[in-house]
């Protein structure tokens, strides 16, 4: 047997003597997701020198020794440098805004704004794959690529540490920056430490629990703790993307049983570099693509990035810390 469904009692909430409720939904959609980081924003920028960008790293100066006053004598030697190359990787976002979709959502007024806030989003799409890709890209070289992502920080620095169950995360990281300060070679300031979430929480507890005073620190008009080191107040600067593993990961033993490791990278930013490709204007950021129209009359955008992710000094400017924790 055939039913027919009035089309009206269909949408009606409710129908009834008096009473006509039909569905009406918010103008605005609650919307929370994560579009940006604060690593991204605070690390510098520069123009790619070619496809792949390269560079040059000092590791050392030409030498003195002592010899008699008398009879001087003198061996010559020359400063070490050492040519680097980083593949410029590419990133891309893409979505399709039917024509007629687009049409009928103006004209009912509600969301009107939705296509604006979509095509932003494309750009915000690459941004945010950069944001996790920054921390834990998979790649294994920055000469030779093995994959199309970027080689992620938590790789390529190769100074690490770990902080076992037990033992005081504050000390642990305060160590670290006294370790890389304290290097006869190169003269090394870091200045900042970032922080996986839930390993920002393990440090409030514990310097609540022995009494440090952990000083707020404006950061590009964020405030957070800073920790006192050897370099000095340095900021403790949250990023959801540093990830937290219960595997081996990135050069660090799996940890322990019911624990995960919880990193922070102490980074002297000046030598975090991100060297892009941006056309005839040097443009930065993601740049955006319409591609006309295609067959069902929908507009085609495209947000692309070329770009790379390179820590300089990996084994002497920066440190890795896994903390072990629940």
């Amino acid at each position: 047997m055939t039913h027919f469904i009035d089309p009206l009692r269909a949408a009606a909430d409710f129908l009834g003597p008096g009473a006509l409720e039909i569905p009406i939904f918010e103008s605005e959609i609650a919307d929370l997701v994560r579009r940006s980081s604060i690593t991204l924003n605070r690390l510098p920028k520069v123009p790619a020198s070619g496809a792949p960008h390269r560079y040059f790293e000092q590791t050392a100066i030409a030498s003195a020794s002592f010899t008699d006053p008398r009879a001087i004598s003198a061996t010559a030697t020359s400063p070490t440098r050492v040519e680097r190359s980083v593949a410029i990787k590419a990133i891309v976002a893409q979505s399709n805004l039917s024509l007629f979709d687009v049409d009928v959502t103006r004209q009912q007024g509600i969301f009107d704004y939705l296509e604006r806030r979509d095509i932003e989003d494309i750009v915000n799409a690459v941004l945010v794959t950069q944001s996790q890709a920054l921390w834990n890209g998979n790649d294994t070289s920055l000469t030779t690529p093995t994959t199309q992502q970027y080689m992620g920080l938590l790789s390529q620095i190769t100074n690490q540490a770990t902080i076992a169950p037990g033992a005081s995360i504050v000390d642990g990281l305060k160590a670290q920056v006294a370790l890389l300060v304290a290097s006869q070679t190169y003269q090394v300031k870091p200045t900042a430490i970032y922080i996986n979430p839930i390993l920002g929480d393990y440090i409030d507890r514990e310097a609540k629990a022995n009494k440090i005073t952990l000083r707020d620190q404006d950061v590009g008009g964020l405030v957070v703790s800073s920790l006192m080191t050897q370099a000095g107040p340095l900021p403790l600067i949250t990023d959801a993307y540093l990830p937290a593993a219960t595997a081996a990961a990135y050069g660090f033993s799996a940890p322990p049983a019911g624990t995960k490791n919880y990193f922070a990278a102490i980074l002297t930013e000046n030598m975090i570099e991100m060297p892009y490709v941006g056309g005839p204007n040097k443009n930065a950021d993601p740049r955006l693509f319409q591609l006309g129209l295609i067959g069902n009359l929908a507009g085609q955008y495209v947000a692309v990035q070329f770009n790379a992710i390179v820590a300089k000094g990996p084994s002497y400017a920066h440190s890795v810390v896994a903390v072990q924790r629940p």
